[in-house]
């Protein structure tokens, strides 16, 4: 459309002479934005997470959040409020909720517990463009330690050991 109007603009100014350092410009085409569905989906869960973090649950246990900082040096803590009934799969939640790994898509994950030792198990999504295995060591730290660090720094839980596994699968990075 606005080639067409610069066509029809250029038409009604051709019989005019243009100043010797005018020159016609083509319009740039428009280029779709990569991942823009990913963009927008990691904007509203980021938001979603976020908004739950403002909630107080009736029966709040009190939860530090370990994330990785900017510069992927260390970690940094946050105080929050979770349900104590499912305060750790809630916690997990919202930890996976705030990771921005660019093409990275999880379809779920579960949690499990023996004693004191916490198992998680992430879920990739088939079409997700990239894996598991193909994270840097920062967004590693930042997905896994983050995680770790949690759920083993919360004294309600008792928890010593946190394994990760891929469908099941020991994670092998």
């Amino acid at each position: 459309m606005w080639r067409l109007a610069l066509v029809g603009a250029w038409a009604l100014l051709s019989s005019c002479t243009p100043p010797p350092q005018a020159r016609e410009v083509p319009p740039s085409p428009l280029v779709p934005m990569a991942n823009l569905d990913w963009s927008v989906q990691t904007g509203q869960r980021l938001i979603q997470a976020r908004a739950r973090r403002l909630m107080v649950p009736a029966d709040p246990l009190t939860v530090t959040l370990y994330r990785l900082d900017n510069h992927c040096d260390r970690f940094q803590t946050e105080t929050i409020q979770v349900p104590r009934q499912e305060g750790l799969t809630t916690t997990v939640e919202l930890i996976l909720a705030e990771q921005a790994i660019v093409n990275l898509k999880l379809s779920g994950y579960r949690v499990g517990v023996e004693g004191d030792a916490v198992t998680i198990d992430l879920r990739v999504s088939r079409d997700s463009p990239r894996r598991l295995q193909s994270l840097s060591l920062c967004e590693q730290r930042a997905l896994l330690g983050s995680l770790k660090e949690t759920l083993i720094n919360q004294p309600d839980w008792g928890l010593t050991t946190v394994r990760f596994t891929q469908r099941g699968h020991p994670l092998i990075l």
